[in-house]
């Protein structure tokens, strides 16, 4: 009786830790898609900052196209058991030119998104979202252009 105890409880605690386990979401497959958010929500803020006459539709096109990636890499990195509820810090400062900075950030996210793994789970969610930043991208390097013309 005391032997059937001992087996019945060791049993147990296996099949709790087998549980445990399985029920334990794989490690982080890798932190692009995160840093691709970060940098994402940096180049919306500069974008939003620069605030001169002229550009709206412009710049209007180009936080959608990011606000679109953000989507897909949100989605992608939720796939991956990420949470992305941070945010980057806001744009400020005088003197500095924003849509550059944009553009830097815009570069950076999408060096992090092409390195990021398009699982099975999220087929196309990084393409897409590479789509939209480099939507984003054509329409600040026009905001850039058009600045440079009109000086």
């Amino acid at each position: 009786m005391k032997l059937w105890k001992t087996l019945s409880s060791v049993a147990f605690v296996l099949l709790a830790m087998a549980a445990i386990g399985v029920a334990t979401p794989a490690q982080a497959q890798e932190p692009h898609y995160l840093k691709a958010l970060h940098q994402l929500r940096g180049a919306r803020d500069y974008i939003v900052y620069d605030n001169r006459p002229g550009y709206d539709q412009l710049r209007h096109h180009a936080k959608e196209e990011i606000e679109k990636a953000i989507v897909e890499i949100k989605n992608a990195a939720w796939d991956d058991g990420k949470g992305t509820d941070f945010s980057a810090a806001g744009a400020n400062g005088p003197g500095w030119a924003p849509m550059h900075d944009a553009k830097r950030y815009l570069d950076l996210a999408r060096a992090q998104v092409a390195q990021g793994i398009d699982t099975p789970a999220n087929t196309g969610l990084r393409d897409r979202a590479l789509a939209h930043i480099d939507e984003a991208e054509r329409t600040v390097d026009r905001i850039i252009q058009i600045s440079r013309s009109r000086q």
